[in-house]
């Protein structure tokens, strides 16, 4: 039993330091495959990104990067969980910090202001119905305390 802890959690530790992600920026114009770790492993531009200025690439690329970083890091918490049950996953993110997707939804494309409206119509809410169901929890004097 415990050599065949030792070999699953070597061959979850060769899984995590070979995986990558691969993401496209919202605008299609980067491709960025990192690690976990923060290297990057591929770089793909669009040639109209080229043309955008040397501010406008590094932009777009940092902001990939930082996609593909958070991507490979939330696939790693997903292994980990699966390997080793959501229980020392949760540990591990109490200790590392949440995982990038829980922490950000979508950390490169700003909110869109809505169109200005009115306030959105209130509707009266339907009242509740009694409860009539005597619950044996509230007839037990421990509870109330």
């Amino acid at each position: 039993m415990n050599e065949e802890r030792v070999q699953a959690t070597e061959r979850l530790q060769r899984e995590l330091k070979a995986l990558t992600a691969t993401v496209e920026h919202p605008s299609g114009l980067c491709m960025v495959t990192a690690s976990a770790k923060g290297e990057i492993r591929a770089l793909h531009l669009h040639p109209a990104l080229l043309t955008r200025g040397a501010r406008a690439v590094g932009q777009v690329v940092t902001e990939t990067v930082r996609l593909a970083t958070d991507a490979a890091v939330q696939t790693s918490f997903n292994k980990v969980a699966l390997a080793l049950g959501d229980g020392v996953a949760i540990d591990v993110e109490s200790i590392a910090g949440d995982s990038p997707f829980r922490a950000t939804w979508n950390p490169v494309v700003p909110p869109v202001a809505p169109a200005e409206q009115g306030p959105p119509e209130r509707r009266p809410r339907t009242p509740r119905p009694e409860d009539t169901d005597d619950d044996a929890f509230f007839e037990n004097p421990m509870w109330l305390r």
